[in-house]
């Protein structure tokens, strides 16, 4: 059995994770070495109980190192352990060290020179991914790596602000490869992949996604970079860990405020308090890193648009795709163009006393689509005394 082959049989060991991994080695002269001792020797290392060592010496009986090179391959995943020279060197200096890093796609060895971790909110808000784009975006343009975790929210547009730039992005994923979370950003992670950078993982390739899982991947993210970059998190998010992990680790911290009014920004506003440093826009970030700044400044918010929202929430204007709302409201009260008339809106001079006016008002304001439904829960033509005629100016 080679080194390799060793290293993948520990990472599988339930139970064994990369710190009491590292105390073994520190004891043992190699990884074969563990696999091979009696459980009785393996007690005394500290952290290592009973059950552990029995784990560790009958190995052979639960885990199979040379099946899970066979669905790394067959998924097309390159394997990289600890004890290979293309290994990341940032990573190798960690005091718990992924022993196993699976991925798709390549990294280099300036990835770790110029990088950052770029963290935040699953649920953010429009607000914080137009930061988060924005500044990934800039960032990458001037030929900075960025890292993230390629979650929902502030990950999925850093990961997509850098690409658009055309610049290098890393995902590292809290499951196996063969078990992507979340699964609607297999795209995002198959173009990562495609040119743009790698998506690792230190899981083996069929283990789910747990609540353990994050927390470690965390310290991957953190640890692989040069400074960590917290877009948006409340004061319970697990960007905080992340935050954390890169202060113990030695890596500076930075922080985009956001509105005071809001919990989604109580973690950043914390950890500015706490001496975290506040960025503005990529700018900060480069000089206070001392990497090259472009020429020209590198604004907050820069041309790199979000994408369009669902059609149910456009306003009435642009589904009926008229220029703005004053251009509807002329078009509403033409006389010689009753739009009114067709949409079985009453004549204009009913609009006070039927409170169509306040509607109008949010309906061009964006705030909620006017439809056809809406006018019919209100007694606009009353059949009986008093008929109203459509066809009346």
């Amino acid at each position: 059995m080679t080194p390799r082959e060793a290293a993948i049989a520990l990472n599988l060991i339930p139970g064994l994770g990369p710190v009491r991994i590292m105390r073994l080695l520190q004891v043992f002269a190699s990884p074969e070495l563990i696999l091979e001792s009696p459980s009785s020797l393996l007690m005394e290392i500290p952290g290592v109980g009973a059950q552990l060592a029995c784990r560790i010496s009958s190995w052979r009986s639960t885990v199979n190192p040379y099946r899970e090179l066979e669905l790394a391959d067959n998924a097309g995943a390159a394997v990289t352990t600890v004890f290979d020279d293309s290994y990341p060197s940032s990573l190798r200096a960690l005091p718990d060290p992924p022993i196993v890093l699976y991925s798709w796609g390549n990294w280099t060895g300036t990835d770790a020179e110029r990088s950052i971790a770029v963290v935040g909110s699953r649920m953010a808000t429009h607000y914080g991914r137009l930061c988060a784009r924005n500044i990934s975006h800039d960032l990458a343009e001037a030929g900075v790596t960025v890292i993230s975790g390629l979650a929902r929210g502030v990950d999925t547009e850093a990961h997509t602000g850098a690409m658009d730039a055309e610049g290098r992005t890393i995902a590292v994923i809290g499951a196996g490869l063969n078990k992507l979370y979340p699964r609607e950003n297999r795209n995002l992670a198959q173009r990562i992949a495609d040119g743009h950078g790698a998506v690792v993982s230190e899981f083996p390739m069929d283990l789910p996604p747990s609540r353990t899982t994050f927390p470690m991947r965390n310290r991957i993210v953190s640890g692989w970079s040069r400074a960590t970059l917290v877009v948006e998190a409340s004061g319970r998010s697990g960007a905080l860990i992340t935050a954390r992990t890169a202060a113990e680790q030695g890596r500076d911290v930075f922080c985009i405020p956001g509105p005071v009014d809001r919990h989604s920004s109580d973690g950043c506003h914390a950890l500015i308090r706490d001496g975290a440093i506040l960025a503005t826009g990529a700018s900060d970030i480069l000089q206070d890193m001392n990497w090259a700044v472009p020429e020209q400044g590198l604004p907050l918010f820069s041309p790199c648009p979000l994408p369009e929202p669902h059609p149910h929430r456009f306003p009435l204007w642009k589904k009926r795709r008229f220029s703005t709302p004053s251009e509807w409201v002329s078009i509403l009260l033409t006389p010689s163009a009753p739009l009114w008339e067709k949409r079985r809106i009453p004549s204009p001079r009913f609009w006070p006393k039927c409170k169509l006016q306040g509607k109008l008002l949010r309906t061009l304001e964006g705030i909620s689509p006017l439809t056809a439904g809406n006018f019919r829960k209100i007694p606009l033509f009353r059949r009986g005394k008093r008929q109203v005629r459509a066809s009346s100016p």
